[in-house]
């Protein structure tokens, strides 16, 4: 070979050398980056379609969940009062009974409680109940009940009290107490 042509040819080589070099140290990487680039961006897009969806879903999902709340409400109003009326009875009851005395009946008056179950749908607001305790039993596990009464987290006021029967202590009269309960007060477990 000639020397133009050996020149020819080398410069040739190195021309395709330096653009294999190019390639592989340019234009390869600019390639991945461009592509990892272009991942990013279908994913940034498919992320922005997902978040368009929800906030379009978002006024329905809030209606529906305003809808299930005053359910919410409503059911607990009247669950709360009915299952706490009933604890505070179990316990009225078990409290006579550690006194020796006998529960011979609890009346809660039906206007209250209609007045109650409207009541507890408003939320924070704390529930009274009058109630009136009819008890059987002798003067002086009357007067503990009473004062073991007064310190109970539920017990409010006295309304009225009264004592019917013999003054005798070996026979047992008939005791009628009224007085204010705030409801869904609890006693902690001793």
């Amino acid at each position: 070979m000639t020397a133009p042509r050996q020149r020819i040819a080398m410069y040739a080589v190195g021309i395709l050398a330096m653009f294999v070099l190019w390639s592989f140290a340019v234009y390869i990487p600019a390639s991945k980056n461009l592509s990892s680039e272009r991942d990013e961006v279908a994913k940034a897009l498919r992320q922005l379609a997902d978040y368009n969806r929800t906030i379009l879903e978002l006024p329905e999902f809030l209606t529906a969940n305003e809808k299930l709340e005053a359910v919410r409400r409503e059911l607990n109003s009247s669950l709360y009062a009915k299952n706490d009326i009933m604890d505070l009875f179990h316990q009225l009851t078990a409290d006579a009974q550690n006194h020796n005395l006998q529960l011979v009946q609890i009346s809660p008056p039906v206007s209250e409680l209609l007045e109650l179950n409207r009541q507890a749908s408003a939320d924070n607001v704390p529930l009274f109940l009058n109630l009136t305790l009819d008890l059987q039993g002798h003067y002086v596990d009357f007067g503990r009940f009473i004062g073991d009464l007064e310190l109970k987290p539920y017990f409010r006021s006295v309304r009225t009290c009264s004592i019917r029967g013999a003054q005798i202590p070996e026979h047992t009269i008939d005791m009628s107490l009224s007085f204010k309960a705030l409801i869904g007060t609890r006693e902690a477990a001793s």
